[in-house]
């Protein structure tokens, strides 16, 4: 496959989904544009990552507003992939890496990802290490509930550790910032 088959161009779905329970989930971003879909796996970092640059990069755009409040206080509604979504899209592969950018001319966001592991061994001799695996625009509206759905799907998982990050379970959680001596129980 070229690697004009991989820029899909302006994304006319272009959201995310935790598969899973809460301790035990996968993250898929997901888009569709053209008649062609992808499925990009993420870990939950980098999905946090995509959430803050997209917030970043909007009020970038904006001049500095911010466009969005800290967390929410109640986790909003999320959804999967709807349902005429192909259980095997076109494009698939886990996530290496992952770039946002702004076309200025367009006044789009676009998104590169390229995959952890080379997509195949014929397309390893033809794709330039690094080039992208999925790339794809969108406007800032889009950009924002994008961003906005990540942010619900993160706080519908397990409660994060105030002062480490790391997810809290059913057991104490001895807390490295705190040198391990003040066990830190979910509230």
């Amino acid at each position: 496959m070229s690697r004009e088959a991989y820029d899909f161009g302006r994304a006319e779905l272009l959201d995310a989904e935790a598969i899973g329970r809460p301790g035990s989930r996968r993250f898929r971003l997901f888009a569709r544009a053209r008649g062609r879909t992808a499925g990009l796996w993420l870990e939950r970092e980098q999905l946090q990552a995509l959430s803050d640059a997209i917030d970043q990069l909007l009020a970038q755009i904006a001049g500095g507003d911010v466009l969005r409040t800290l967390l929410p206080t109640e986790a909003p509604e999320t959804t999967s992939a709807p349902p005429d979504f192909p259980s095997h899209p076109d494009v698939e592969f886990q996530v290496g890496e992952l770039s946002l950018g702004y076309d200025e001319r367009d006044n789009l966001l676009v998104i590169l990802a390229t995959p952890l592991e080379p997509l195949g061994e014929e397309e390893t001799g033809r794709r330039r290490s690094g080039s992208p695996g999925f790339a794809a625009r969108f406007t800032r509206d889009q950009g924002l509930a994008l961003s906005q759905h990540i942010m619900g799907i993160l706080a519908a998982g397990r409660p994060r550790c105030a002062f480490c990050g790391a997810p809290l379970g059913p057991e104490p959680h001895a807390c490295p910032k705190q040198n391990g001596h003040h066990p830190v129980e979910p509230e």
